[in-house]
């Protein structure tokens, strides 16, 4: 199935059965911040990217409202594991536990935030993030955005291109994607489910119907960090055990990680 019949697919499922879980694993959502917008807000007056005191695109306040309803900031750090499972030169296999206390949760729950050049998790809050250059990505259930754009004030943005990920050269980090959430009216713009906002990472994942399950793409992101840096990322799975091995629960990534020079 490709990915156009794929979106048709699973758009007509939402309709049919009136707000399932039909385009979603079996115990997530496609995206946490979207069918959930609005249920755990718990900092209205927290600073987002592109706020600047005002809407990025000198909006008013119902803007940042919006913003806020999708991007839902939370002033807990999250204390979810991020660990470096393996190393091989300068590439690091790491496990991240995204589950962000499972679907009904992950509206109340921090992101989080991960260095790719250590491997570590970054112990910001999402309100701290939304003025720290230090993460790279931000991940939460099977949402990932870059520190760049309306992602965070960073420099980031990412590209998925179709090649191993040892294939990928400098070459390939031209036309990086930087995060753009909202339009010029503030509407969000909708990710492949139609019920989130679209990031750089909106088509990692292929969905199966059938077993409710997502597959990492066979392909690699070039990847913008938040200082500048470049890197590729190859996401394994999205179905982790803490060791690193293929386990039941969603949300937990096992990702290879490596500089690209």
């Amino acid at each position: 199935m490709n990915r156009s019949t794929l979106i048709i697919a699973c758009l007509s499922s939402l309709l049919a059965l009136a707000g399932a879980a039909a385009c979603t694993d079996d115990d997530s959502t496609a995206a946490a911040a979207g069918p959930e917008a609005g249920a755990g807000a718990d900092n209205d007056d927290a600073a987002l990217p592109g706020d600047g005191g005002g809407s990025s695109d000198g909006g008013d306040d119902s803007c940042e409202a919006a913003r806020r309803t999708a991007l839902l900031p939370v002033s807990e750090v999250s204390t979810a594991e991020v660990s470096v499972l393996s190393e091989d030169g300068t590439t690091k296999t790491l496990f991240v536990d995204a589950t962000a206390g499972g679907p009904a949760g992950a509206a109340t729950q921090p992101r989080v935030y991960v260095d790719l050049a250590t491997g570590s998790r970054v112990d910001l809050s999402d309100v701290a993030a939304a003025s720290s250059t230090a993460w790279d990505l931000a991940i939460e259930r099977s949402y990932i955005f870059t520190n760049g754009g309306e992602g965070g004030p960073g420099q980031g943005g990412a590209r998925f291109v179709s090649k191993a990920q040892d294939d990928v050269t400098a070459a390939d980090a031209t036309g990086l994607v930087t995060e753009k959430f909202f339009d010029e009216d503030c509407n969000q713009i909708p990710d492949r489910s139609g019920r989130g906002f679209k990031t750089s990472f909106d088509d990692w994942y292929d969905y199966d119907m059938e077993t409710n399950k997502l597959t990492p793409f066979d392909g690699t992101y070039v990847v913008r960090g938040g200082t500048g840096k470049l890197y590729t990322v190859r996401i394994v799975t999205y179905y982790a055990n803490p060791d690193g091995g293929v386990g039941e629960v969603s949300g937990r990534f096992v990702l290879r990680v490596a500089p690209l020079e």
